[in-house]
């Protein structure tokens, strides 16, 4: 398992531990059951995530890192928005390169969408505008994430059904790793 997926899993466990009691914290033995990593690995990635401010460790006077953790409502604000999520925590590749059959897709929602009767004439042509945006940045050798998440935020507002269609074909992973690579650069993280 790699750091980011570790992050993740940490996060998302303390999530639906808070869902569950918001009081209740996670301790550094059932982290090192749930995710099958050694202490070191886990204290590795749970004091990143306590210095982006994504969870609050419960600290002993002595002994070990951490007794307890538990969610902060920075980290539940990034597990309830996807997008954010898929792209902080999606795996890295050497090469970003978003491959030819996400842009059919995107072809194949413009169409759909162009010959569905649901949107007024007026709001399916902004869809449409935003999603060939959305595209055009995507095929740009450094799309910018901020660009993105502001056209697929507006798409949200207008047409929640394409834009959880839009969803399905960002959370790709090729795609995720792009914006993960675009986010982090402009981010500076």
């Amino acid at each position: 398992m790699s750091n980011i997926q570790i992050r993740r899993k940490i996060l998302e466990t303390l999530y639906e531990r808070f869902k569950e009691h918001p009081y209740n914290r996670v301790a550094a033995k059932e982290f090192k059951e749930i995710l099958s990593v050694n202490l070191k690995e886990l204290h590795f990635n749970i004091i990143y995530l306590e210095e982006k401010g994504y969870v609050e460790l419960q600290k002993p006077l002595e002994g070990s890192l951490f007794v307890g953790a538990r969610i902060t409502p920075k980290g539940i604000d990034l597990v309830e928005d996807e997008y954010q999520m898929s792209v902080f925590f999606h795996e890295e590749s050497a090469t970003p390169l978003i491959p030819c059959d996400i842009f059919e897709k995107f072809d194949s929602l413009i169409k759909e969408t162009e010959g569905s009767d649901k949107p007024s004439a007026d709001s399916k042509e902004l869809i449409i505008e935003e999603l060939k945006e959305i595209q055009n940045e995507l095929k740009k050798t450094e799309p910018s994430y901020s660009a993105i998440k502001g056209f697929t935020e507006r798409l949200r507002e207008r047409n929640f059904e394409v834009w959880k269609k839009l969803m399905a074909i960002i959370k790709d992973p090729a795609v995720a790793r792009v914006l993960n690579t675009a986010a982090k650069k402009e981010l500076g993280i």
